[in-house]
């Protein structure tokens, strides 16, 4: 039975004075024993100051070596990880933390800032290095793999967020699946540059560890110190968000520095155009491109796709990947039945990375989780070869004039545009169509409606095309995962 201890209990044995963990800023590096008696100093910190197991523990902060150790320690304790937000205001972070009642933070800002969240605040400086010198004895416990070991918040793109409950084992099974989809090695240097407190951005933590692969940590994404620490540390796969992907294009397009030894980006957490994946490729030639697809609720891991050579222009570009191993996708009907091949659906996850739940919201989870299953709300259809493609979301969807219109599909004609930077499609209400296509467009210079439609009635049937579009030269909303608000632009425009 795996639970959080089961990697750095490996790793320590077998990997004991290999380099771990390290902070790019400071150069400071830690070793897979220091790791793992640092996080039994952690755990025995806890226990001394008075938490019971179930007891949640909250970190906020930017990404680090003292995060990562955390990420292990609390769940290894029996304590329940909430991993906060370093973007929301202090309302939307006391309002989770009500929701979750914490009875300690750890945090890099100051305390009197966040003296609101929970009834014990600890500083992750030389503070807590100093306070894990002079612990008791670390006192193990038996923990079974289905008992709640983090607590994510989603990003909220359609709704409140919500705590996502993930077990022992629905993480452990998460990182087989990331070590097995990307072939994770112990030679493998991964670059930690997205958000900690998000899925997509801590999935690495576990895995890495299980295999004994280095990984070297960003505070926060800078698009041309991460390539420089790519050239620097030789580092070899990283993650990201397609805009993240977007900026590290241009900026290794100004630099140019040798990233030869990135074998493998990955990217997820938000559809990606085919403006993007052509710069990606083009900024880094020598890199093997990997589409991901998943969601909080499930680990996050379901699908991965790798491409040894991406051809452009090809269906499979388009895809999100095979389903990873001990993971079943299937696409339904909303009302259940499965739909007829290739057809689209709503995208039906089966596998033992699924949530426990939303914290305190039965009726929320009971509406996803149906029959052991995660009905993810996203609409897609998969091919002959098990190919997964992501369509849209299922309240995105613009129906108008009776005919179903995927923003996906109309985002991408419009970013296929050479002076649009980015596009959202919404859909706005209209009394003889039902809704209409509206496309929201972020530009690089000067462009004219008609120019945009002429544009994309060469490339979509005419039921697809904008029937108006919005010129901008501001950023689209997104939440801090690199998400599109869709919500913010229809309250701004319906």
């Amino acid at each position: 039975m795996n639970t959080f201890a089961s990697p750095i209990r490996r790793a320590e044995a077998c990997f004991s004075d290999r380099v771990a963990l390290v902070d790019i800023p400071s150069g400071l590096m830690r070793t897979f024993e220091e790791v793992a008696e640092r996080a039994r100093r952690i755990v025995a910190l806890l226990q001394h100051l008075g938490l019971e197991p179930g007891d949640r523990v909250a970190v906020l902060a930017e990404g680090s070596p003292t995060y990562a150790e955390l990420y292990q320690a609390v769940p290894m304790g029996g304590f329940v990880l909430v991993t906060l937000n370093s973007r929301y205001t202090l309302p939307e972070l006391e309002a989770a933390c009500n929701d979750c009642a914490p009875r300690i933070l750890f945090t890099d800002r100051p305390e009197d800032e966040v003296a609101s969240l929970a009834p014990m605040v600890q500083p992750m400086d030389e503070r807590f290095d100093d306070l894990l010198l002079d612990v008791p004895a670390f006192s193990p416990r038996t923990i079974d793999e289905t008992e709640p070991a983090v607590v994510f918040y989603t990003g909220g793109t359609t709704d409140r967020a919500k705590g996502v409950v993930l077990s022992h084992r629905s993480k452990l099974a998460d990182a087989t699946s990331l070590i097995t989809s990307v072939d994770l090695r112990q030679d493998d240097r991964w670059l930690v540059m997205s958000p900690m407190f998000h899925a997509a951005g801590s999935f690495n933590i576990l895995p890495c560890v299980w295999v004994g692969a280095t990984q070297y940590f960003l505070p926060r994404f800078n698009a041309e110190a991460a390539l420089q620490a790519i050239e620097k540390y030789q580092l070899t796969i990283t993650f990201g968000v397609p805009t993240m992907l977007q900026a590290l294009a241009e900026a290794q397009a100004r630099v140019g520095v040798d990233t030869s030894s990135l074998r493998l980006l990955g990217h997820g957490g938000a559809p990606i155009t085919m403006s993007v994946l052509r710069d990606t490729i083009s900024a880094f030639p020598t890199t093997e491109i990997c589409s991901m697809y998943g969601a909080t609720e499930t680990a996050p891991l379901v699908t991965v796709g790798r491409h040894q050579q991406l051809q452009i222009g090809t269906p499979e570009v388009a895809s999100a990947g095979i389903p990873v191993i001990g993971v079943e996708v299937e696409i339904l009907d909303p009302e259940g039945p499965p739909v007829e091949d290739g057809s689209i659906g709503e995208i039906v996850v089966t596998g033992p990375n699924l949530m426990n739940g939303y914290w305190n919201k039965p009726e929320a989870t009971a509406e996803v989780l149906r029959q052991g299953s995660y009905w993810s709300g996203d609409l897609g259809r998969m091919d002959a070869a098990g190919n997964l493609f992501v369509v849209d979301r299922r309240k995105d969807m613009i129906i108008t004039g009776g005919e179903n219109v995927y923003g996906v599909e109309v985002e991408d004609a419009l970013t296929s545009h050479e002076a649009v930077i980015e596009a959202a499609v919404i859909g706005t209400p209209d009394e003889r169509w039902g809704e209409l296509v509206v496309g929201i467009v972020v530009v690089a210079r000067d462009v004219s409606a008609e120019e945009l439609d002429r544009h994309c009635r060469s490339c979509l049937a005419g039921y697809k095309v904008p029937r108006r579009y919005v010129i901008r030269q501001d950023p689209l909303p997104r939440s801090a995962a690199g998400k599109l608000l869709k919500r913010e632009l229809r309250t701004q425009f319906n």
